[in-house]
């Protein structure tokens, strides 16, 4: 139970942090191009990457994994899952499934973006 609580914490903060992000750039989003998604998704890899790297081999930090990396990232962006699974892929050294998920997930989401946006048009 702990732990999900620490993931909805966290999960209520990154979507606050993600709500307050669109409102401070919401005077850019004029130039065709969805620059709050684009740097909310690009900070948000980042973030996951920096955490990975101060966090995931101390297993002191656990509860700080779960309110940090599933619960803020999570709430903030999805994409920052998404690239570190893709990450974990290459470190493996699981190419084809690494390029597969990328293609997949990509051609795969927006096809569903447009499925559901064309159900009531």
């Amino acid at each position: 139970m702990k732990s999900i609580l620490l993931v909805a914490a966290g999960g209520a903060i990154g979507a606050v942090l993600r709500y307050l992000f669109s409102v401070l750039l919401k005077d850019y989003t004029q130039i065709n191009f969805p620059i709050n998604t684009f740097l909310v998704n690009a900070i948000g890899c980042f973030a996951i990457g920096l955490c990975y790297a101060l966090l995931m081999n101390n297993n002191n930090f656990d509860s700080l994994k779960l309110i940090l990396i599933i619960g803020v990232l999570g709430g903030f962006t999805t994409y920052s899952a998404f690239a570190f699974e893709t990450i974990l892929m290459f470190k493996q050294q699981l190419f084809k499934q690494a390029f597969t998920y990328i293609l997949l997930s990509n051609i795969t989401c927006i096809a569903f973006a447009y499925l559901g946006f064309s159900v009531k048009n």
